[in-house]
């Protein structure tokens, strides 16, 4: 992606843009966690309940923060190199939108040197959600073309020219208990 082009998508993500993007893991769907509409719109796209919650896909730990409700000491195992991408389920603090964390206590956060992500999440000082490209029950789309295959017009960019990790979940586990909640095998 140019960097002119970035710059747009950038500002195009800080005014409430919904998207699909290559992550570290799979294929995802996108937009801006503090914009309630495109929260809600990305959710309307996918066919999936708000309760259910979200992720936070971040390139440092710090653009997290806002969201959490422990300190950094506490979030320690969250920058340790892991073998596979993982998200964490953490306390959620008292700013974390309901739309994020859905019904739960906890948000799901996970952090990645994807270069698509770090330039993103750069640009907007904030995490982006991420959830996979794929309405509800069904497979998640692996290409660029199989999300606009998917989903049509129904969003307003789909990035290329980035590779995922390799089509494959990441593992969930809880930050309290260090339990695997879903493993990514």
């Amino acid at each position: 992606m140019s960097p002119w082009a970035l710059n747009r998508f950038v500002r195009a993500v800080s005014n409430g843009a919904v998207f699909a993007y290559p992550t570290d893991t799979v294929w995802g769907l996108g937009c801006h966690p503090l914009i309630a509409d495109a929260v809600l719109r990305l959710l309307s796209i996918k066919q999936r309940p708000v309760d259910k919650g979200l992720i936070l896909l971040a390139s440092q730990l710090e653009q997290c923060l806002p969201y959490l409700a422990l300190s950094s000491d506490e979030l320690r195992p969250l920058t340790r190199p892991a073998e596979r991408p993982t998200t964490w389920l953490v306390p959620a603090g008292e700013f974390c939108p309901p739309w994020i964390r859905g019904q739960h206590a906890t948000v799901a956060i996970r952090i990645t040197d994807h270069p698509l992500v770090a330039r993103v999440c750069a640009g907007i000082d904030a995490p982006l959600v991420s959830t996979s490209a794929n309405r509800s029950g069904r497979p998640t789309a692996r290409s660029a073309l199989l999300v606009r295959r998917q989903f049509g017009d129904q969003l307003d960019f789909i990035v290329g020219g980035y590779r995922t990790g390799g089509n494959r979940p990441s593992q969930i586990k809880s930050l309290a208990g260090g339990q695997i909640l879903r493993s990514a095998s």
